[in-house]
């Protein structure tokens, strides 16, 4: 049975990693000088300790997830400690690597990371600081039983830890451990320094009944701590406590107001869900931030700091009367440059916001951040042209412009654009805003990306005019992690009238459209998808089946092949065409990725377990929209279809 693949799944498609390093990832081009070229590590694990390691600390990411390994075999656990504990990998490969390095033990997650933890602890360089984070996430997945049997440890590490991070994860392994708010308050009630280590190990506790159990705990700290880091550990806290929203708003409220630790505390409540927000005080709080603005020197107002404080504020004045939330703004734009981040959503290939707004004519700076593990770019186009650029972007060749820009096409209809940013990096883009007032799309053009990476800058003649009667911008995006079991009933609904239209629109917007054709819509990279549900025997379940898990089963046709030729690194891709001296192979969605070698220099063709199409395509839509989806596919197109009526 042939995967429906949509897009190209960014945590695995080797190729686009590689890219990544070609294009001057940090790790690749120190390692490699920036420019050599990267093959197939061997490693000799046959040798002592000392030397096994410096094997693997001289490999780039990129060539240590190449290196050969086994789970069940004890020779491989450095290649899987280095993956733990190495900086700017994804979790899926961290959690590979902590089950296998349990297996190859004997032992158990607790065991495995709390052991990676404290030996990162002790390093200097603080790019573990990210690491420690990850593991930490990784460390509350596991079992309360696990935790008490390692309570010694667990409190000879938060003793001991130099870097907060540390003391998170063993603040809360210890609480995960006792149980109880009670039985942990008891131990280190009397001791300040303590205390603030364990509040501060609350919000990774993933269970939130035991959270809550700490709220008669906190809540008097708030006025009474007597240091300033137990307050600082309570006020990080209080957004965790789940059920007790709007008394910890309160609480948060009086702190801003006071000016007692008001940074601490703008990132609480910003934490806070807006229905937990009290109109009555929105306005003291606000007014309040923006005096304190109005005192930060100019220099400092494009600080993070600041742009949280300004955020806030505006945050609150929506909640005012028109007229008092409408003076406000105005206050708090006269005192800054119109600051908007926008951030990637970590392995999801989709921006954090679908559109923001800006002010005709007004100074704008826009804050990107790539915090996924694809590089990506942010390019804001003139109205109506997003198709034009990122049809034009996927034919282009991996060659940086005049500006070191890569896939971003020389066209008048580009307005603002980033050079392609590596994962955990960042770009600024300062402009004035034009003065037509129209919708600006934003997009990634990243071959394979545009199609979904995409949103809007809204550009408006008044923007506390907008914004007033507009008081309910888009948030982050919601995602669901959609399921078989929870869809299946629904599509009972399919026979039902759907929506052409947005079936359409979403056949696009989600991506398809990049890699299948339905109809007379879209590019033939991936399976043609007009008669897929004669294909599938009439069953739409087994359709949508091959959309929620393409990598369950894969047509040889589209099995993904990594392929080394010569010295080359490796290329990812399909195999289009063999014969006795050639193979051509298509690397991406575009005729300039279709390229033929001479099979004397292929040296390795490895086929991939994973289909290159993701498997959160619909994390983004609801029920309906998925069904709108179907319909379109499964009827090929076709608007007289039985799904969308006579």
């Amino acid at each position: 049975m042939q995967s429906l693949m949509l897009f190209r799944r960014p945590t695995h498609l080797l190729a686009l990693t590689l890219l990544c390093a070609r294009l001057g990832a940090q790790d690749a081009a120190h390692d490699h000088g920036g420019g050599a070229q990267i093959e197939k590590p061997v490693v000799f694990l046959d040798k002592p300790a000392v030397i096994i390691n410096y094997q693997l600390a001289r490999l780039s990411n990129v060539q240590l997830l190449m290196v050969d390994r086994q789970p069940t075999e004890a020779k491989y656990a450095p290649v899987y400690q280095a993956i733990l504990e190495r900086a700017k990998m994804n979790a899926k490969d961290r959690e590979e690597a902590v089950d296998a390095l349990v297996k190859i033990g004997k032992s158990n997650r607790v065991t495995e990371l709390l052991a990676s933890i404290e030996k990162l602890d002790a390093k200097e360089d603080n790019a573990v600081n990210a690491v420690l984070t990850d593991l930490a996430g990784l460390l509350m997945k596991s079992d309360a039983a696990s935790f008490r049997a390692k309570r010694a440890a667990l409190d000879a590490l938060l003793g001991q830890a130099k870097r907060p991070a540390t003391k998170q994860a063993a603040a809360a392994g210890l609480i995960l451990a006792a149980g109880s708010a009670e039985a942990v308050w008891a131990g280190v009630a009397k001791d300040n320094a303590a205390l603030a280590a364990i509040v501060a190990g609350l919000p990774l506790v993933p269970d939130a009944a035991l959270r809550a159990q700490f709220q008669p705990k906190l809540a008097p700290l708030v006025k009474t701590a007597p240091t300033p880091a137990l307050l600082r550990a309570v006020i990080a806290a209080l957004p965790a406590m789940k059920g007790n929203e709007k008394e910890n708003f309160v609480a948060l409220a009086g702190l801003i107001q006071q000016g007692k630790e008001r940074t601490a505390a703008v990132h609480a409540m910003a934490k806070l869900p807006r229905d937990a927000w009290d109109k009555d005080l929105a306005g003291p709080v606000a007014r309040s931030l923006v005096d304190h603005a109005g005192k930060v020197p100019q220099a400092k107002r494009t600080e993070q700091d600041f742009l949280d404080v300004a955020a806030l504020a505006n945050d609150l004045s929506m909640l005012l009367p028109a007229d008092l939330g409408k003076a406000l703004r105005k206050a708090l734009g006269a005192l800054s440059v119109r600051v908007i981040v926008v951030k990637t959503l970590h392995e999801q290939m989709f921006f954090d916001k679908t559109q923001f707004v800006v002010e005709a004519g007004r100074p704008v700076e826009i804050h990107f951040q790539n915090t996924d593990v694809m590089p990506h770019n942010f390019v804001i186009t003139q109205p109506g042209a997003l198709d034009e650029i990122g049809a034009a972007a996927e034919k282009m060749p991996p060659v940086p412009d005049a500006k070191g820009r890569h896939y971003v096409p020389d066209s008048a209809k580009i307005f603002q654009a980033t050079k392609l940013i590596n994962p955990d990096d960042n770009a600024k883009l300062a402009f004035t805003a034009p003065k037509k007032a129209e919708s600006y799309p934003y997009v990634c053009t990243f071959p394979g990306h545009w199609q979904r990476m995409r949103g809007v800058m809204i550009v408006v003649d008044d923007l506390e005019d907008y914004l007033a009667k507009n008081p309910n911008q888009p948030a982050a995006p919601v995602i669901t992690e959609w399921k078989m079991e929870t869809l299946a009933p629904a599509l009972a609904k399919l026979g039902a009238d759907r929506n052409f239209a947005k079936g359409r629109e979403l056949f696009t917007s989600v991506g398809c459209i990049a890699c299948h054709k339905v109809g007379t819509d879209g590019l033939l990279y991936g399976p043609e998808l007009t008669q897929v549900l004669a294909k599938y025997k009439n069953d739409p379940k087994a359709v949508l089946e091959q959309i929620l898990e393409p990598s369950k089963t894969i047509e040889p046709r589209y099995r993904t092949y990594s392929i080394t030729v010569g010295n080359d690194e490796p290329i990812s891709g399909f195999i289009l065409k063999e014969d006795a001296d050639s193979l051509t192979v298509q690397t991406g969605p575009a005729e300039t990725l279709i390229t033929k070698f001479a099979k004397k220099d292929v040296k390795a063709r490895d086929p991939q377990q994973l289909s290159l199409m993701p498997g959160g395509l619909l994390n983004l839509l609801n029920e309906e929209q998925i069904l709108d989806l179907l319909a379109f596919v499964t009827c090929g197109g076709d608007p007289k279809c039985g799904s969308f009526g006579k």
